[in-house]
């Protein structure tokens, strides 16, 4: 049964459990599905791994899904404003009391079985349930860090995806790309097909292997799998070879022309879902590539001046979006784990000026290591993020926008910011509310 102290809040609990940090492995998930008769099981899934792209590669396979008629729950992570966004149907996040009932049940259950979870294996166990409770048609499961031993890689999916390979959370995973690709492929199941959009040398050999070994078809965004991107950066177009199909004029609904990447993924898994869900026609892959929403990707939130956000936060997300814009006023914020000095040597030829800022919670490397790590690069610096977004907004224009990015909390914060200041009907983003 839930637990009814009135002495403990279950947000309070929830946010206590991250100082219990990362602890990858599947025991803990895997004692409290077997306690409340394994949900994760109760459902279709797909799971998806990669560096970057995972939460786009989802809004666009959850849009088509739901264009198609069925009902997608839809677990990510980190999130921008409250940790209910990490669980959605549709594009709906789950209700806090909905969170607070599953926090008290997994608290409880876990204190029977005697351990702590983890924030992220809490998180994982919430969903699953969740999905069941809400009699979701499928789950689409974004993997936490790595794969292997990841808590999501629990379920028993329809269909695998790893979007890409490239540097970050070293420290756990490895620090090359073919000892990320080993645990990013750990995530593949035997005669489960796996969709690939990694092409780089080092990488995609040990995901042939992993999948030979396995027998799980693999799927390679190469050869006779292709895409083609056109139309403008903010309204990507793309044209898509694949599985038997051949389809141009494919419109999509996230900017950048790095989405193309992602929609030809979510294509692919679509079309291989289709002998179970056979409502997944052209019309349905169109309505939901043109529909598909995932705030905090290269999102325009404010026209005048312009303010754009981005949830880049690794160097090759950096990379991605110093391709995508010139000159901006560059507010730039980074957890303290990630190479600070390589995102800002990547963004700084577009940052004009570039303004360094922390963000709340802990995670955020202080101000004085950040100035550090910037180097050679001159830089305006505040300890905190409204004195920096106050300085960005003086400086913008039509002419240089502002950019925000570096850290999705970073981005969080700035957007909680922007909808007290300016009131969530004179933005251009739907503000969730919990």
């Amino acid at each position: 049964m839930p637990c009814t102290n009135n002495e403990w809040q279950p947000g309070d609990y929830l946010d206590s459990l991250i100082l219990h940090g990362v602890k990858l492995g599947l025991r803990n998930i895997s004692a409290l599905m077997d306690a409340c008769e394994d949900p994760h099981l109760s459902y279709p899934t797909v799971h998806v791994a990669g560096t970057n792209g995972k939460g786009s590669t989802l809004a666009f396979l959850a849009a088509i899904l739901e264009a198609a008629g069925y009902r997608a729950g839809r677990f990510t992570s980190p999130h921008l404003l409250h940790v209910t966004e990490r669980f959605l149907t549709g594009n709906c996040p789950m209700t806090v009391p909905d969170l607070h009932e599953n926090v008290a049940f997994f608290r409880d259950l876990a204190a029977g079985l005697g351990f702590t979870p983890t924030y992220f294996e809490m998180n994982t166990a919430m969903a699953f349930r969740w999905f069941a409770r809400k009699a979701v048609d499928i789950a689409l499961v974004e993997v936490g860090m790595g794969g292997r031993f990841d808590s999501t890689n629990i379920v028993k999916p329809e269909v695998c995806a790893i979007t890409n390979i490239d540097m970050d959370h070293t420290q756990y995973l490895g620090n090359t790309r073919a000892a990320i690709a080993f645990e990013k492929a750990g995530i593949l199941k035997p005669g489960v097909p796996a969709v690939v959009g990694e092409t780089g040398k080092e990488a995609l050999p040990v995901i042939r292997e992993h999948a030979a070994l396995r027998k799980a078809p693999l799927y390679c965004l190469s050869g006779e799998y292709a895409f083609e991107a056109s139309g403008t950066i903010w309204h990507p177009v793309m044209a898509y070879r694949g599985l038997g199909v051949e389809w141009a004029n494919l419109v999509l609904g996230l900017a950048g022309a790095h989405q193309v990447h992602n929609a030809a993924l979510a294509v692919t898994m679509a079309l291989l879902l289709r002998n179970k869900f056979p409502h997944i026609t052209e019309p349905a892959i169109r309505e939901g590539l043109v529909s598909a929403r995932w705030p905090g990707r290269l999102e325009r939130v404010l026209d005048s001046p312009p303010v754009f956000m981005d949830a880049a936060h690794n160097p090759a997300g950096c990379r991605v979006l110093a391709h995508a814009l010139r000159q901006c006023v560059l507010v730039f914020s980074v957890s303290a784990d990630k190479d600070a000095a390589a995102m800002i040597d990547i963004l700084s030829p577009i940052a004009s000026p570039l303004i360094l800022t922390t963000f709340q919670g802990g995670r955020s490397m202080p101000i004085d290591l950040l100035r550090q790590q910037a180097g050679r690069h001159k830089a305006l610096c505040f300890a905190r993020m409204e004195e920096a977004l106050d300085t960005a907004m003086g400086l913008a224009s039509e002419d240089k926008p502002l950019l925000i990015a570096g850290s999705i909390y970073g981005a969080g914060e700035a957007r909680q910011m922007l909808i007290e200041r300016y009131g969530a009907s004179a933005l251009s983003f739907d503000a969730v509310s919990p």
